[in-house]
């Protein structure tokens, strides 16, 4: 008898043990985040070798504006940005920094795909696309990138290139180069028109339908402006504020454009707990 009940009071404390320490679920470690923040931290490509001065230069033509990627102004983590005119001269010298595999397929802001291993860059100012001569002020190295993308945001960098321009200026292992950068026109033309890229764009429409979340339309500007910039504190992408065609011009704050990648759901949230709860989707 007396070893029935060591036995008993054996099991007892062998299933408090286990009701007490659970198996780990296997969803604690289950990705949520997919898309273009799947990879936790930006990172080169996994091979060593690749050699970007086989890549062809850019040729320089005239090209109209994207339709997506140049509201101006547009802001982000509150801040207002102006685009800058392209029909003048446009220099910066700072810090450059570069992005690639996080990246590596996505849509960039005026709905381009971001390749790393092509001569890109992400500027938060310039008209997209533009062409800009990015040199290397510790080695003196040169390569012209096509920016078409809006960025770095998070810091007091100016500019930043794709993985492969960072490795043809020799900078991609240290992360960071002091960089000079001047605005290269096509020679001798004017800019392209917009309109001139309406059928393009009206067929990437029917296709894809390009999203912006509508956070409300105001009658007065400095109100708009007001909201996005609050709003952008809170959001990882621009928020922009543009004006109705009309003797009476409504105000629509809206953020986007957003692609596939994006939680629409999260950015929702994230503004109905600012006390906008009239959001819509608006599909352009």
């Amino acid at each position: 008898m007396t070893i029935l009940k060591i036995q008993l009071i054996l099991m007892v404390l062998f299933i408090s043990a286990c009701s007490q320490n659970p198996k780990k679920s296997t969803s604690v470690h289950h990705k949520t985040n997919e898309g273009r923040y799947a990879i936790a931290q930006d990172r080169a490509p996994d091979f060593e070798n690749y050699n970007p001065n086989k890549i062809k230069p850019w040729t320089i033509t005239p090209e109209a504006k994207s339709k997506y990627g140049n509201h101006s102004p547009y802001v982000v983590f509150g801040k207002t940005y102006y685009l800058a005119n392209t029909n003048q001269d446009f220099e910066q010298t700072g810090t450059a920094s570069w992005y690639g595999k996080k990246f590596h397929g996505h849509t960039t802001s005026n709905m381009e795909i971001f390749d790393m291993y092509k001569m890109t860059a992400a500027h938060r100012t310039l008209p997209l696309p533009s062409y800009v001569e990015v040199t290397n002020l510790d080695n003196n190295k040169k390569v012209i990138v096509r920016v078409n993308d809006r960025g770095p945001f998070k810091s007091k960098r100016i500019i930043d290139l794709s993985w492969a321009a960072a490795r043809a200026l020799d900078y991609d292992k240290k992360g960071l180069a002091n960089v000079h950068i001047k605005l290269v026109q096509a020679p001798g033309v004017k800019p392209m028109p917009q309109k001139n890229q309406q059928v393009e764009y009206k067929t990437k429409k029917a296709i894809n339908g390009i999203k912006y979340l509508q956070i409300g339309a105001y009658s007065e500007k400095n109100r708009a402006m007001e909201i996005a910039e609050k709003i952008s504190t809170k959001v990882l992408l621009p928020v922009h504020v543009t004006n109705t065609i009309a003797a009476n011009p409504l105000y629509r704050v809206r953020i986007g454009p957003l692609s596939e990648s994006e939680n629409i759901i999260d950015i929702i949230q994230k503004v109905h707990r600012q006390g906008f709860q009239n959001t819509k989707m608006v599909v352009e």
